[in-house]
């Protein structure tokens, strides 16, 4: 795999919009980048080749679980807009630049619906600052993650009202937090939204390849932190007082899948659902 044109001119360090990017660590590989990469995308470096390839070399699975990602991420959010009606959606982990990005998606079924962008990382706020701009306002940008909840739900809070459903999509930023951080950042989410949103997440598992459990030793030091794996009914715990929308906690290819003349893959070590607060 090789890179493609970026927004950036590496010679001077100067982004096509005018900002510096001397400050940003490219030594290190970020998750949002490998996912592109594994993704068939073209926004990441010499540290997230070098990486991604050594990780889809060991575990060839990993770039189909990169495209069940993004599909599941697209069938969510036309559930929760077009179905449910939602019309505020927070993308807590934001991807690099690829296709069917969310705010493209809601605003294709409610050209009014509010998107709201949260992540630490700085280059995929940059990028997403760059290319997630659809009317200026309807698209918001938090440059806090996961990581720090009440750091992200305040910022949000600024584009967003808490006091109607709001649809979270936690789609890769789940799975690089230990348990306890899990634990707090899900109890967040509980307490600041209202009832009626909808928290939409999917998460590495290692049913059927037991050996993706050492995929985060192999990430060790990739940014915000090694994604993690973790089984179904521990995905099962952080569901409590959640009510699963149809089909439940499933394998990502049996999440609503298009109607299609070949079989649903059900061995795919990437689990995924969607639940609504009473």
């Amino acid at each position: 795999m090789t890179g493609g044109k970026r927004a950036f001119d590496r010679g001077t360090n100067v982004g096509a919009d005018g900002h510096d990017r001397s400050a940003y660590d490219f030594s290190r590989a970020a998750m949002a980048r490998l996912w592109n990469l594994w993704g068939g995308g073209k926004n990441y470096d010499l540290a997230d080749r070098t990486l991604g390839e050594t990780v889809a070399a060991h575990f060839p699975q990993i770039e189909s679980l990169a495209r069940h990602r993004l599909t599941f991420r697209s069938r969510a959010v036309r559930t929760l807009v077009g179905e449910y009606g939602i019309d505020q959606v927070l993308v807590a982990g934001v991807d690099m630049p690829m296709r069917d990005e969310v705010h493209a998606i809601a605003h294709s079924i409610n050209p009014r619906a509010q998107v709201v962008y949260a992540d630490a990382d700085e280059l995929a706020m940059l990028y997403a600052s760059i290319f997630f701009t659809g009317d200026a306002d309807t698209c918001g940008f938090v440059s806090a993650g996961l990581e720090d909840p009440r750091a992200m739900l305040d910022g949000a809070a600024a584009s967003l009202d808490f006091d109607r459903p709001i649809a979270v999509l936690l789609i890769n930023s789940l799975d690089v937090l230990d348990d306890p951080q899990a634990v707090v950042a899900l109890s967040a989410l509980r307490e600041a939204l209202a009832a009626g949103s909808h928290i939409a997440f999917c998460h590495l598992t290692a049913e059927h390849d037991r050996e993706l459990a050492v995929l985060g030793s192999m990430c060790a030091d990739a940014r915000p932190g090694p994604p993690r794996v973790r089984s179904p009914a521990g995905l099962e715990a952080f569901c409590t007082d959640l009510m699963m929308i149809e089909p439940g906690l499933v394998a990502a290819p049996s999440w609503r899948p298009e109607p299609s003349p070949w079989p649903v893959p059900t061995e795919v070590d990437l689990w995924c659902g969607v639940g609504v607060l009473p």
